[in-house]
């Protein structure tokens, strides 16, 4: 019996990664697709105003996504248009402001990452062997419901049994809590399952101390984590290393 029977996975600059640029157009999506719904709600206000709430939202993200902690992206909206304008959150109807945070929340939409080389293959094969499979992703201002639709779009979505986004449990790796829910919805032990993923203190070093296995992804002549258990340049040299543990 293989003592391998889960693989959870790690999203960005793992399985997906942002065009050149694409992050300043998704801002910039977000930020005039914004000022227009202010406006047709009659509550306009200056462009500056908006960039400066943006700003104000990522500077208060970095503050808590360094505690290793997160919240709904609702409240990223209600802080947002906080700063615009004081209570302005309560002079918008309930359909105004669903409107703004489906902006924010699908602004990724107009300017999609890539699904990196060999991720489709990978994941396939890791599925055909009849591993379980669990994705654990930190987010940062596109939630998780967002990312599954992207992920559905590529055609990966069906071979995760879990997907779990800090969004929607308010923590963040490294936390061992990001993990442990996963393997919770799986119903598999640390010991039985390998994480894969590019970041060698959140996705590597976290789950070795859960007792985790774990594959760091080195692209770019990256340094190899010294407590991984295998280190690939190319998804689809996992599969060899996750039958060999």
């Amino acid at each position: 019996m293989r003592k391998i029977t889960a693989v959870t996975f790690d999203l960005w600059d793992t399985l997906i990664q942002e065009h050149p640029g694409s992050s300043d157009r998704v801002t910039r999506t977000r930020i005039d697709k914004i000022a227009s719904a202010l406006e047709d709600a009659r509550r306009p206000h200056r462009i500056d105003e908006i960039e400066e709430a943006y700003r104000k939202v990522g500077t208060f993200l970095e503050l808590t996504w360094a505690k290793a902690r997160d919240m709904p992206v609702r409240d990223h909206v209600l802080f947002m248009l906080s700063c615009v304008e004081c209570r302005l959150p309560s002079k918008l109807t309930a359909d105004q402001f669903e409107d703004i945070l489906q902006i924010y929340s699908d602004s990724i939409l107009d300017h999609p990452p890539m699904l990196l080389p060999k991720a489709m293959e990978t994941l396939q094969k890791v599925y055909e062997e009849g591993y379980r499979i669990g994705l654990i992703s930190n987010t940062g201002k596109t939630p998780g419901k967002t990312l599954r639709k992207l992920m559905d779009g590529w055609k990966i979505l069906q071979y995760f049994e879990v997907t779990t986004f800090s969004n929607e449990i308010m923590v963040r790796k490294p936390a061992e809590a990001a993990f442990r829910v996963t393997l919770e919805r799986l119903k598999v032990l640390p010991k039985s399952t390998v994480h894969i993923g590019d970041n060698a203190e959140h996705d590597v070093a976290a789950a070795k101390r859960l007792g985790m296995h774990a594959i760091h992804v080195v692209r770019g002549g990256g340094e190899p984590s010294k407590v991984a258990d295998g280190f690939v340049s190319s998804l689809d040299e996992v599969v060899g290393i996750i039958d060999s543990l």
